[in-house]
């Protein structure tokens, strides 16, 4: 039994080294993109199914998706391997993503969930 429960934890050790989750700090990281908004994030990003879901990435971390009226805000990173560390609303819900950045084509795919996979589309003039 003490086996099992040595191992388990090593599992969930494993499970849980990623960007943030064992409390980087943000010194392990890259900063927070600057204020000019020279992150290839920063941004207006319409959905390429259905353009009235948008994610809104600010030079300064914050940032907010949806379709009007339901938009929901959240603060972001990227962290030191090119992952996407979002922190949603009041800060008890975190999601991580892969994002890769092709032209002006976003792709994110949730790094816990691989079935959630989404695609959007860089709007014009942002």
């Amino acid at each position: 039994m003490k086996k099992f429960k040595h191992f388990a934890v090593l599992i969930s050790l494993v499970f849980l080294v990623g960007c943030g989750i064992l409390g980087f700090s943000r010194s392990h990281v890259e900063a927070v993109p600057s204020v000019e908004g020279d992150h290839p994030l920063v941004g207006v990003w319409e959905w390429t199914t259905m353009n009235t879901y948008i994610y809104i990435f600010n030079a300064d971390g914050s940032g907010s998706r949806g379709t009007a009226p339901t938009v929901q805000q959240f603060t972001w990173y990227e962290c030191e391997y090119g992952h996407l560390h979002m922190t949603l609303g009041d800060g008890n819900a975190v999601e991580h993503w892969y994002k890769e950045i092709e032209d002006d084509l976003l792709t994110i795919n949730n790094r816990h969930i691989p079935i959630m996979r989404y695609s959007y589309r860089r709007r014009a003039g942002s």
